[in-house]
């Protein structure tokens, strides 16, 4: 495998000012300010209240999600990225080989399976066939 890239800079939440206008409690929480996500805050709502046990989402629960979300995905491209071949572009087979190859990914397998040939699938099937028949 290349040699692994250089360290990609995380950009942290702005943090709230210590200052003395800011209530005790307040100190170091990330900021709410909606400008500091890239996701549709109301795309991540509707997805949350899709959820049959979700009834409403709270503006501090949203921006966390939210942010929680674009944290993992940035995750997902520096740490795929480390797979590509062609270190000019990611793509699908280095995202595939990450999730495949990282234990704790294991809950997206299904969802970003490995990249298989039209000839490949076929040979899957015709195998797995086999496996059920005079099961039904």
């Amino acid at each position: 495998m290349a040699s692994s890239p250089s360290k990609v800079p995380v950009k942290s939440p702005s943090l709230k000012s210590s200052g003395g206008s800011t209530p005790t409690g307040m100190r170091g929480r990330p900021s709410l300010n909606p400008t500091d996500l890239t996701l549709p805050t109301q795309r991540v709502k509707m997805i949350m209240k899709s959820c049959p046990d979700v009834e409403t989402v709270s503006q501090d629960t949203l921006h966390l999600i939210t942010r929680a979300t674009e944290l993992f995905i940035e995750f997902l491209a520096v740490e795929s990225y480390k797979f590509a071949e062609d270190k000019d572009r990611m793509d699908y087979e280095a995202l595939s080989s990450l999730v495949h190859t990282t234990e704790h990914l294991e809950f997206l397998r299904e969802a970003i399976p490995k990249k298989v040939t039209w000839a490949e699938a076929q040979k899957l099937i015709e195998e797995n066939s086999n496996k059920f028949e005079g099961f039904f």
